[in-house]
Order: C-alpha cells, then sequence, then structure tokens
C-alpha cells in the first residue's frame, strides 16, 4: 500500500514538473494572455477535475470584483466573463483576506443554506455542482481569485488544493502581467486621445490669434471705433490665455511622463543674461520695475539643463507678475553657497495665506490669491518646477507674508 501511495506521488510530481516546465517556457516566449491561460486549461485537467475554469480579480481599489475570463466544457449561459459584484456582499471576501482556499462539494445544498448569493443561483444554472477557489497573490497582495467547477458533486478535497499550490505563483504572473499590459494599453490610448484634443483645440486658436495680430498690424486698425478695439483686445487676451493653458497641459503631461533633465556644462554669465533679459520683458506689460543681482563670485561655468531650469526661472516671472499688482516691483537674485547655484524670484504682490502654502508645488494646486488682473492659471507650472529642480538633485520652497507679497527660491549643484 505504501508503495503504491509513494508511486501516485511521485507521477503527480512528474507531470506537475512537466505542467510547470510548459508553462513557464510558454510565458517566456511571449504568447498572449489568453492563449497561456488556455495551455493552463488544457494541462491542468490531469492534476485537477474541472470542467469550467475561470479567473476574477479585484477592482475600483478592492472593492469589486470581475470575472475577467472564464473556459468551460459546458455551455456559459448565466455566469459569463464579466460579470462582477461587490466585494463585500461576495463570500470571495474571507478567500481574499484569509488567502486560504474554499471547497464547496455541494453548490445546491450552500444555494439553500446562503439563499442571497446571486452567483451560487447563476452557477447552478449553468450546470455546476461543485467548486474549488484558490486566492492569487503578486507581490504579497490579493489580486484575486481562480475557479476550479464541476459538473459533479464532491468533487474536491485537500489533495487539489495541495496540486494547485505549487501552480499558484506561476497564474499570479501571468495575470498580473496581463493586467499590467491591459493598463499600459489604456494609459496609451488615452494619452493619444489627449494629444489629438490638445492639437485640434490648438488649431482654431492659432488661427483665431493670427487673425487678430494681423488685424492689429494693418493701418485700418486704428481708424477702428474704440469699442471694436476693445473687442479685439478682449479676444486676443483670451485666445492667449486658452493657449497658456493648452501649454500646460502638454507640460503637465510630460511631467506625467516622467520630465528627464540632461545636463551639460553651461556659460552660466551668459545663461544670467538671458534669464534677466526674459524677466524685463515679462515685467513690461505690467510696468513692473524688474531688478536683478547677479552675484559677482560665479562660476564662469555650471552644470544643468538649461533649458529646463530657463523654464522654472521663467515660470516664476509669469506668477510674480501675474500675482502682483501694476508699478510694482520684482527681485530676481542669482548667488552661489556650499557648491549650490540658488535662483530667487521675489515680488511684491499680494502674498499668500499661511494655510495655503502646502498646496504650492502640487498638481492643480491653486491658492486663494487670485491673479491681479484676472489672468488664467492652472496651478500647474509649480508642480511642474518642483519636477524639474528635483530631477536635477535640487530644491524649490516659498515664503510669503499675505498683503506683502512672496519669494521663490530653488537650487542645484553646481557640477554634476
Amino acid at each position: 500500500m505504501e508503495k503504491k501511495v509513494s508511486g501516485d506521488s511521485e507521477r503527480l510530481n512528474s507531470l506537475l514538473s512537466k505542467v510547470l516546465q510548459e508553462i513557464t517556457h510558454k510565458m517566456g516566449s511571449g504568447i498572449a494572455f489568453d492563449q497561456l491561460l488556455d495551455s493552463f486549461f488544457d494541462s491542468l485537467g490531469v492534476l485537477i477535475p474541472f470542467d469550467r475554469m475561470g479567473i476574477a480579480l479585484l477592482e475600483e481599489g478592492g472593492e469589486r470584483i470581475r470575472l475577467v475570463w472564464v473556459r468551460s466544457k459546458l455551455p456559459v449561459d448565466s455566469l459569463p466573463k464579466n460579470y462582477s459584484s461587490l466585494l463585500v456582499s461576495s463570500s470571495l471576501r474571507a478567500i481574499i483576506e484569509t488567502g486560504k482556499p474554499r471547497i464547496i462539494n455541494d453548490l445546491e445544498e450552500y444555494a439553500r443554506l446562503h439563499p442571497t448569493s446571486e452567483s451560487t443561483k447563476l452557477i447552478l444554472k449553468d450546470k455546476i455542482l461543485s467548486s474549488l477557489t484558490c486566492p492569487l497573490r503578486a507581490n504579497d497582495h490579493a489580486i484575486g481569485v481562480v475557479f476550479f467547477s464541476s459538473r459533479f458533486k464532491h468533487t474536491y478535497d485537500e489533495s487539489h488544493v495541495n496540486v494547485f499550490t505549487p501552480m499558484a505563483d506561476e497564474l499570479s504572473v501571468i495575470v498580473e502581467q496581463a493586467r499590467l499590459k491591459n493598463l499600459f494599453a489604456q494609459i496609451e490610448k488615452r494619452d493619444k486621445a489627449f494629444a489629438k484634443v490638445l492639437h485640434d483645440l490648438r488649431s482654431p486658436l492659432n488661427i483665431i490669434e493670427g487673425y487678430l495680430d494681423l488685424a492689429s498690424s494693418e493701418d485700418w486698425y486704428d481708424s477702428l471705433p474704440a469699442d471694436v478695439k476693445d473687442i479685439c483686445g478682449i479676444l486676443k487676451r483670451n485666445a492667449n490665455s486658452m493657449v497658456a493653458l493648452l501649454n500646460e497641459l502638454s507640460d503637465h503631461k510630460e511631467k506625467e511622463s516622467f520630465i528627464t533633465a540632461f545636463p551639460k556644462e553651461i556659460d552660466l554669465y551668459e545663461f544670467c543674461k538671458e534669464l534677466v533679459s526674459s524677466g524685463k520683458i515679462l515685467c513690461r506689460s505690467k510696468e513692473i520695475e524688474f531688478t536683478a543681482s547677479i552675484a559677482s563670485d560665479l562660476p564662469d561655468r555650471c552644470f544643468c539643463d538649461h533649458n529646463l531650469i530657463r523654464r522654472v526661472v521663467e515660470n516664476l516671472f509669469s506668477n510674480a507678475v501675474k500675482f502682483s499688482l501694476r508699478k510694482t516691483r520684482v527681485d530676481f537674485s542669482v548667488w552661489v553657497q556650499q557648491a549650490r547655484l540658488h535662483f530667487s524670484v521675489a515680488d511684491q504682490g499680494q502674498g499668500i495665506r499661511n494655510d495655503d502654502l502646502p498646496k504650492l508645488f502640487t498638481e492643480f494646486g491653486k491658492t486663494r490669491t487670485l491673479p491681479s488682473e484676472g489672468e488664467h492659471s492652472t496651478g500647474l507650472g509649480l508642480s511642474i518646477a518642483k519636477a524639474i529642480v528635483e530631477q536635477h538633485g535640487g530644491q524649490i520652497y516659498a515664503s510669503s507674508e499675505f498683503g506683502h507679497g512672496s519669494t521663490f527660491t530653488f537650487w542645484i549643484p553646481i557640477t554634476q
């Protein structure tokens, strides 16, 4: 008798080893998710008796579970793929939380004891009478369950649980890879749709801007009535605001895709001259005085992605102008301290309330301080600036006194 048990165990282990080798090989070959699961369905029949096999995954933060794959030797009419239910009202919750498999060897009796179980009623309609349900885990977290179902009662026992356990990790990897692949496909589809919308919105706005610019440059424009010119000015400002919004949304998508800095050695003096020129031009639109204090002991050269750092500084200039009143002042400073290159932009604007300061540098983090002349603001610029500075290994921060202005400062290492 002992020899027979030993022989059966050896045969089972041999079959299991072959199944795992076959599945591992197919995983490495990159075949599709459904094909891999079909391979499981075809191979496991010699190890676990079943007429139907299904996989259900958690979604909506673990609040709902959905049947994502099913294959059966019987017609699947009542409990098909994509059937879902809330986990809180499902008996599967205990399997997910404990990580322990469940055997129900008489689903008719189970239905009598649990008359509110909708899925049990449906599976009985598909002529299934017993089931083995096992948890699936990936990275030490529950991701769903796998069902083995039979048209006969009393099909399963602990030996079948022991057979499935060595294969649970393989199946979990397959399921998790498929889930991630599907997620990336959805993200790619969303990003393409987003890019198309941006493009479709930019085109008519660029045309409107172009015609308004053309009109204002014509000789006859000066002879137009004042109210007509005012309308053109309003159209121009709103078109500019919409273009700025689209640019910031585009920047936000770039940030989501991970802004990558490509530092190189630059002429620091020339770079600061370019920044000062930009600041003067931006401040001119609201008759704001612009002052620059560039330390005399700056090194001749520094290491950074000058295009990205320019974007940060010009965003700080733009914000200083946007939130300042006319005929105030903006101060720009650059200095070196402890091998760090510091940039600072201070304004005499409205300032920021203390309880609003934590919102800065967060995505869409708007404060209660509004642009002084109704300019558009999405709250994206500072979060993008933070991502750029951190890409350089630096830090950005702000100080403010409500009613007296704000100062934004960041630093980056001088060398790589």
